[in-house]
């Protein structure tokens, strides 16, 4: 912003000893870093608001999800459609 500063001095000091021009050149450039400014902060918020909503429904998700079958799932009533089952058998 500095050097923003000092480009506008140096414009105006060329331009001529009159600083009219230059209190509106600062006030609109007060406006943009304050627009700047609102921008910076609603983005702020858009994440936070995404992030705990990412955090609400995930540890929802997690809680209601199906819990996986157990390591004793090969002794469940499917078992029989296993390929292997007909490696026991004396036909």
């Amino acid at each position: 912003m500095t050097h923003d500063l000092d480009d506008i001095l140096t414009a105006s000091a060329a331009a001529g000893p009159s600083p009219d021009g230059l209190e509106a050149l600062v006030w609109s450039r007060v406006e943009v870093l304050r627009g700047e400014r609102l921008a910076s902060q609603l983005r702020l918020g858009a994440v936070a608001l995404a992030l705990a909503t990412g955090l609400a429904v995930g540890g929802v998700g997690a809680v209601a999800a199906p819990r996986p079958p157990g390591d004793m799932a090969i002794f469940t009533v499917g078992a029989d459609l296993s390929p292997l089952t007909g490696l026991g058998s004396s036909r």
